[in-house]
């Protein structure tokens, strides 16, 4: 289940490449990435490795100090917490398949020209 947002998140910032060749239509450009996304996807399966994705990190310690109705003031503190790593599956084939795709475009004639702002609809 925690793939599916990322899934989503690479879809759409594939989605948002501006690729272009002389005389095709964004509808082709639109086409040829999703063929190409295919075919990187079909020859460059997915190999997921368990490893750390965030680090272990203190956490600062908390005073919060106030003051009652009769003038007693009363303190509570936190001490410091060692936060543990975070550790989660991680898909290593990403670059190699983004340059598989990378490199069908441009055996197509496409040149990557950067991003375009998202459409939704």
């Amino acid at each position: 289940m925690r793939l599916l947002p990322l899934t989503l998140v690479l879809l759409l910032t594939a989605c948002a490449e501006r690729w272009e060749k002389p005389g095709a239509t964004e509808a082709d450009s639109d086409a040829a990435q999703a063929a190409c996304t295919a075919q990187a996807a079909e020859e460059i399966k997915p190999a997921m490795v368990w490893m750390q994705v965030q680090p272990a990190y203190w956490e600062a310690g908390d005073r919060h100090c106030w003051t009652n109705p009769n003038g007693m003031t009363y303190c509570r503190s936190s001490p410091p917490r060692l936060r543990p790593p975070i550790y989660d599956w991680v898909d290593v084939n990403i670059p190699a398949r983004r340059e598989a795709r990378a490199k069908c475009l441009g055996e197509q004639g496409f040149t990557y020209k950067g991003l375009r702002p998202l459409r939704l609809f």
